[in-house]
């Protein structure tokens, strides 16, 4: 079993003490971290790097992303009407073959950023799957399940289509039978009911009957635009945790992205039923959309950092939650740069089920561990707390080597596992090509 040694490094282990060895040492076997410590290693290693000027730290855990949405980087941000209007009809668009050629462009964006986990949700989800495993990537994938047309979700219509449903169910088990534990687990899988309101409440049931019939967990999107939480209200006579609820998919084992349009009772629900809330703050604050952040702080719920689509930068988008939260009245208790690491780390891994595997520096864990140039203006200067100093200053630029799973992927800034110039040729072309032909479409009338 090769060994390789990463020495004088500053390692940044977000363990559950928080230390950080201002020159230490990691040692890594294999797949996974052998040992840790601070000052010179005394054994000897298949492979050294030294890491002087370096901050050594765990890979990001992504608490929520759909890597394919990369595709409307710029088309969704100041139209008024751009996700129901335009991303949403735009979907429709895609093929197969196309999801995954976007899959590896959005996926190769997160790596050389320093995210190694992702929790990915979306269509094709059998193509984005072959996309993380062929880069190299780490992921938590479910298919999306809808049993609605949501193209036709900007005129309000919500009528139910049970076969659409029960199609992309199957869809769902075939994505877990074929790829869960994959690789020494590095895919693992839920089931993906889409939202609140675009799944019915007797699709969510048997959901979640199938989930605990194959032993996997839950990912979804919870009251993210007021004509969702209308819907959810006028449909069923509760608020959209009161339908998570009712279906028996509150809890633990589900993974509820953004939480906007809630009330007090809604985060209370949240909070003692322990669900993981994914905070996707640099997606929604370029839309002014808030959640109830210091409520849900006050109250205990389980917040987490997620990037969503568009942008996947894992360090602007802790700085924008620290930003969102206090600007929605938190205090610097509630969130602080060293809460952010821990939420875009070792939080989001528990909350996957994956804390023992990933999300800090420990030895017996697996080796994703990332590597940040220090030596840089805007890392420059540095006092006596480096988390701070990356939290507040640090971007994607910084991330220079990459490693998942004991392997490199990412060395010196160049991707190790394909060929990038060419998964951006192709990601140009093929978002070229659908952006034309959705203008070119009937659902070009996007600001109906």
């Amino acid at each position: 079993m090769s060994k390789t040694l990463i020495k004088n490094g500053m390692i940044i282990t977000v363990d559950g003490d928080d230390r950080v060895l201002d020159r230490g040492y990691l040692v890594i076997e294999g797949n996974k971290i052998a040992e840790i410590g601070a000052g010179d290693y005394q054994g000897e290693a298949d492979c050294v790097v030294d890491a002087a000027g370096k901050a050594v730290l765990p890979g990001i855990v992504d608490a929520h992303s759909h890597v394919a949405g990369s595709l409307f980087k710029a088309l969704t941000e100041d139209p008024e009407n751009g996700f129901y209007g335009l991303s949403l009809p735009m979907e429709g668009q895609l093929t197969p073959e196309t999801t995954y050629h976007l899959s590896l462009l959005g996926a190769v964006e997160q790596m050389k950023a320093g995210i190694t986990c992702t929790n990915d949700i979306y269509h094709y989800m059998d193509r984005v799957t072959q996309a993380f495993y062929d880069i190299g990537m780490r992921a938590v994938v479910s298919q999306n399940i809808v049993d609605v047309d949501i193209a036709a979700l900007r005129y309000d219509d919500y009528t139910r289509y049970p076969k659409m449903g029960q199609d992309f169910v199957e869809q769902n088990i075939r994505l877990i039978e074929d790829w869960n534990g994959k690789d020494d687990g590095r895919i693992t899988c839920r089931f993906g009911p889409h939202a609140t309101d675009t799944v019915s409440l007797e699709l969510a049931k048997q959901i979640v009957e199938l989930g605990e019939k194959y032993g996997v967990g839950f990912h979804t999107h919870i009251s993210q635009s007021p004509r969702e939480a209308k819907y959810v209200q006028e449909t069923y006579g509760f608020s959209c945790l009161g339908y998570l609820k009712e279906s028996g998919l509150l809890g633990e084992h589900l993974m509820g992205a953004h939480c906007i349009y809630i009330d007090d009772d809604d985060v209370k629900m949240l909070a003692e039923s322990r669900t993981p809330m994914l905070h996707c703050a640099e997606m929604l604050g370029k839309r002014g959309h808030v959640p109830p952040v210091k409520r849900m702080f006050d109250e205990g719920v389980r917040l987490i950092l997620g990037t969503d689509w568009v942008t996947q930068d894992c360090w602007t988008n802790m700085r924008a939650a620290i930003s969102m939260d206090r600007m929605a009245g938190c205090t610097v208790h509630d969130m602080n740069a060293k809460k952010a690491l821990r939420k875009s780390t070792i939080e989001p891994a528990e909350a996957l089920g994956l804390g023992d595997k990933i999300g800090s520096l420990e030895a017996g864990k697996q080796a994703d561990v990332i590597l940040v140039d220090l030596q840089s203006p805007n890392l420059t200067p540095m006092f006596d707390d480096p988390v701070a100093t990356l939290v507040y200053n640090a971007n994607r630029h910084d991330v220079c080597d990459v490693m998942i799973a004991g392997r490199w992927t990412v060395r010196d800034h160049l991707l190790k596992t394909a060929e990038e110039r060419e998964i951006l040729a192709n990601g140009q072309k093929i978002a070229n090509e659908i952006y034309q032909a959705h203008l070119a479409s009937k659902n070009a009338d996007w600001n109906h």
